[in-house]
């Protein structure tokens, strides 16, 4: 058996906001307990009560879960401020919550330590992992190697689907949750074994601009030349010389040998040098291509999302899907991000389903490879027996 439903509330008060969601779980679960969870919660909540009452309720739940930039379910659709708690309940499938800190100072080893806390916790099904959730501090989360350190524990090219925690108005701190801690700088996970079925699907928002041109300068996360120019001149000449953060425009990365682009954001230049700092890793020898996110291109991609994953899930009916979209949409949708939850409605019918706005996503983009980090994408995650 493996069974999955949500619970959302938008009462400000927390300790009614946590009953109303355990109402909400009791009428799909009945005397069922649920073994584990995934928390997203409003910055503006008191969170730390709301992680303690959901482990009163349920003592011993594996709980993990991050501050969000909003909030979508199947419950009430699309807020601004809420509390969402999607829970698992199984008789055959182990859920194991593991967490790291540090990640902006030991980002490898911050996920090292997650995913070993995670597999020690297994009692049943240990060697049967299948995937985990992952939810990470957005400080450096796409140039703290996170993912590589608990690829080291659980295998290169092992599945981790997830985000970057987020607020409201673009705050810089963040927090995490794992089972009753409340952390920050620092790396959660939700690790699945045994017999469960999953499918992703990941598409970047991204409107060419211009044509394809190779990376010949770059370290890390800055951009010094593609092709014989510097970076800076690259996005200047499809966009002008008059920004200095280039917002709405980002870069879709083709690298050999990998099906498909991902989508990094260039929040940072350097005018002097002319190079263009992207909130994560690029290799020298990648084929990038600017362009833009706009609100087509981001209901677009929400659609292709769900429909990878849909196409190639392994089960008959998942139980569950879990979403998570970039902040970044939230800002070119505006008053639109309710199409995003409208289109999961659209393909998915009366599934339980829940997500959060996000500063970056992880996800492989195809089965077999290696998890990556995101911008200005759409990540779709479908869990069932």
């Amino acid at each position: 058996m493996f069974k999955a439903a949500v619970g959302q509330s938008e009462d400000p008060s927390a300790k009614d906001a946590v009953a109303e969601i355990v109402d909400q779980l009791h009428e799909s679960f009945g005397d069922i307990q649920p073994q584990a969870g995934i928390l997203f919660c409003s910055l503006d909540f008191d969170y730390a009560y709301i992680v303690s009452a959901i482990r009163q309720a349920y003592p011993g739940i594996e709980l993990a879960g991050c501050t969000t930039d909003g909030e979508f379910a199947s419950v009430y659709g699309f807020s601004g401020d809420s509390v969402v708690l999607m829970a698992f309940a199984s008789d055959t499938v182990e859920m194991r919550a593991g967490a790291g800190k540090g990640t902006s100072r030991r980002g490898k080893d911050a996920g090292r330590d997650a995913a070993l806390s995670a597999l020690t916790a297994l009692k049943k099904r240990k060697g049967e992992e299948r995937f985990a959730v992952i939810l990470s501090d957005p400080l450096n989360a796409g140039v703290s190697e996170v993912n590589q350190g608990i690829g080291e524990e659980l295998g290169e090219n092992f599945p981790m689907i997830g985000a970057a925690s987020a607020a409201h108005s673009k705050q810089r701190t963040t927090y995490q949750f794992c089972k009753d801690e409340i952390l920050t700088d620092s790396i959660v996970m939700l690790l699945f074994a045994g017999p469960v079925s999953f499918s992703f699907g990941v598409q970047g928002g991204h409107a060419p601009m211009g044509g394809k041109e190779k990376v010949t300068s770059s370290k890390k996360n800055v951009l010094y030349k593609i092709g014989d120019e510097p970076a800076l001149k690259y996005f200047q000449r499809y966009i002008g010389d008059q920004y200095t953060l280039f917002m709405n425009y980002c870069l879709a990365i083709y690298e050999e040998g990998r099906k498909g682009f991902y989508v990094r954001s260039a929040p940072f230049c350097d005018p002097e040098t002319g190079t263009v700092t992207l909130n994560g890793v690029i290799s020298e020898g990648a084929y990038v291509q600017i362009g833009t996110a706009d609100k087509n291109s981001c209901i677009d991609s929400c659609s292709n999302s769900i429909q990878m994953a849909l196409d190639s899930y392994p089960g008959s009916k998942p139980a569950a899907a879990l979403h998570f979209s970039c902040a970044g949409r939230k800002m070119i949708l505006g008053s639109q991000v309710v199409q995003e939850t409208e289109t999961v409605r659209k393909y998915l019918g009366d599934l339980p389903f829940c997500g959060y706005y996000a500063y970056g996503e992880f996800c492989p983009l195809e089965k077999g490879s290696r998890s990556l980090f995101h911008g200005t994408t759409f990540v779709t995650l479908l869990i069932g027996e």
